[in-house]
């Protein structure tokens, strides 16, 4: 069965994850950004959401995740 892993940072505003995208960029550690800023749980994990099968998370996202 396919598998993945995922990171994610989960914020209020398309402006805040377009600037929080930014500094990952430009080489700010993606884990040190999602545990100050992310609304989610996952955050204080570096944003690490585990290993997943599809259809185990919101649609939108397993069509990015499962679509390379």
């Amino acid at each position: 069965m396919v598998k993945a892993s995922a990171r994610h940072i989960l914020v209020n505003t398309k402006k805040e994850c377009e600037e929080l995208k930014v500094r990952i960029e430009k080489g700010e550690d993606f884990a040190a950004v999602a545990k100050k800023y992310s609304q989610c749980p996952s955050g204080q994990d570096g944003g690490a959401l585990g290993e997943f099968s599809p259809g185990q998370m919101v649609e939108a996202f397993d069509n990015v995740v499962f679509s390379a």
